[in-house]
């Protein structure tokens, strides 16, 4: 989790388990990806969590590793104090 994810999930109540939730049965939305990214490919999947929010959670492959770049809750726009 970079640190602009971790504040970002913060502002909008988005939980590590639900982060995990849109990993494993989120589907990729290809017009918020990019898949031919510089350094890393970064892939934007949505889904629903188990307690009904709506998100949109962007992934990047950094050297093996999955890294979450940021948590979107696609219904609601929260205040946020993340630079």
């Amino acid at each position: 989790f970079t640190k602009h994810a971790r504040c970002r999930m913060d502002c909008r109540s988005i939980t590590e388990d639900e982060v995990k939730q849109i990993l494993v049965k989120g589907e990729v939305n290809y017009s918020k990806s990019e898949p031919k990214g510089k350094p890393d490919p970064k892939y934007a999947l949505e889904g629903t969590s188990s307690d009904g929010q709506k998100l949109r959670v962007v992934f990047a492959a950094d050297d093996g590793k999955v890294v979450v770049v940021t948590a979107i809750d696609l219904g609601k726009n929260w205040p946020c104090h993340c630079e």
